[in-house]
């Protein structure tokens, strides 16, 4: 049920026929009826007017956005691109899929002044509906709308034009089997309609397949999209989904999870870039490794203090923000077996091994006993660089902290 003040506020800033959709109760509140298509449209329709300046519309028998939901996905985007995607380039994101409400692309620019869109779609009837939403908002000039007639390809790309990012709403289902067989191993019965035509509800290997196909095309792809990103329905495909990823080479990869009332929702990004976001959420249970922290028995300050000497010992260069943060530069391996022994003999290290541009921060914080040091791996070399130098320097801290690991770190000279 919407909150009856809610209901009044929307009667008196929407159009009059969402007022053919509010009901009232026998204690005299207003409410409409989650289950009825029309009301549901009506609400999503007068949200979008109220909150975003947007008039959409869009039949019956597609998909009703659920605009929290979408918005969170487009916000999410918004802190994947801002650690990750350079401040002077533009962004232009690849909405796959717009169907009949062209939700994403329009919520993006009304959001981002500075974003554009490259919309498609394979239902010719959708497509005219968002093409005619499009106009309706005067954004032609930032969102360009494709008709895709080859549904086996994804991407539809143009040649000299590189993206900020690509988002989908891929269908969850592979038949409608399996539809039928999710709705009756529901305990609970739906709290609302589900409206959508078979394209937007079914593709062939249902939402894992579809993403699949979506990660073996960018294979081909690959820095022309900065993130690839897809919503998840199900949370039993994200597991395969990350083995695809790891099958192919992909570490750089990211899951998150949008949850609005009682529907949940997951998104998967990958991308070919070397820069990883320290900003966008993520679940730590589908994490990559290249994050640690550890706990140690000593002030912050004496920690970042041995933390800074220590590095200054391994020629690595590093900055210091105002709060302590670390960003650290690495040009060459300093910290390996034959590195420390090529230093003790006086050599130099530019045969040793190829150069490599490896960059982290390191950030320190403090409870009332001990100090927690974090790294992140931001970009360069490769995750076993990474975890050879962040075992190299957990174990020299641990032991000036006091920690006895069972082996001693001894310092070349």
């Amino acid at each position: 049920m919407l909150h009856s003040s809610l209901s009044k506020h929307l009667c008196m800033i929407c159009m009059s026929s969402y007022l053919d959709s509010v009901q009232i109760d026998s204690q005299g509140r207003s409410f409409i009826d989650f289950k009825d298509a029309s009301a549901v449209k009506e609400l999503c329709l007068c949200l979008l007017k109220k909150d975003f300046n947007l008039e959409v519309d869009f039949p019956l028998d597609t998909l009703c956005p659920a605009i929290p939901n979408r918005l969170n996905y487009i916000l999410w985007l918004q802190d994947l691109l801002e650690d990750t995607h350079p401040k002077d380039q533009p962004v232009k994101g690849i909405d796959i899929g717009v169907g009949a409400s062209c939700i994403y692309p329009l919520l993006g620019c009304a959001t981002h002044s500075q974003w554009s869109f490259l919309g498609t779609e394979i239902n010719a009837r959708s497509l005219s509906y968002a093409t005619k939403n499009v106009e309706k908002n005067c954004l032609q000039d930032r969102i360009q709308l494709e008709y895709n007639r080859d549904p086996n390809k994804i991407f539809l790309l143009e040649k000299d034009i590189s993206y900020a990012f690509c988002m989908c709403n891929p269908p969850f289902y592979s038949s409608q089997e399996e539809i039928e067989r999710g709705l009756a191993n529901k305990e609970l019965e739906p709290s609302a309609v589900c409206t959508g035509n078979q394209d937007e509800m079914i593709t062939e290997g249902g939402e894992y397949g579809f993403v699949k196909r979506m990660i073996l095309e960018s294979l081909e792809l690959k820095t022309k999209v900065r993130w690839y990103t897809s919503m998840i329905g199900l949370k039993r495909t994200i597991r395969p989904l990350i083995r695809v990823l790891n099958d192919q080479g992909i570490t750089n990869y990211i899951v998150t999870r949008f949850t609005q009332g009682k529907t949940v929702r997951w998104a998967l990004g990958w991308s070919f870039f070397q820069h990883k976001s320290k900003k966008a959420y993520q679940i730590e249970t589908w994490r990559p490794v290249y994050q640690f922290e550890i706990e140690l028995p000593k002030p912050m300050l004496f920690v970042l203090n041995e933390t800074k000497s220590m590095l200054d010992d391994l020629d690595i260069r590093y900055q210091e923000d105002v709060d302590g943060t670390l960003q650290c530069t690495a040009t060459k391996n300093t910290w390996s077996r034959a590195a420390r022994r090529q230093r003790k003999r006086q050599k130099t290290l530019d045969d040793l091994e190829e150069p490599f541009v490896f960059s982290l921060v390191m950030s320190f914080s403090a409870s009332e006993t001990d100090s927690f040091l974090q790294i992140c791996w931001l970009e360069g070399g490769n995750k076993a660089q990474f975890e050879a130098f962040w075992s190299h320097l957990k174990k020299r801290i641990e032991e000036a902290c006091g920690l006895d690991r069972g082996t001693q770190f001894i310092k070349a000279v």
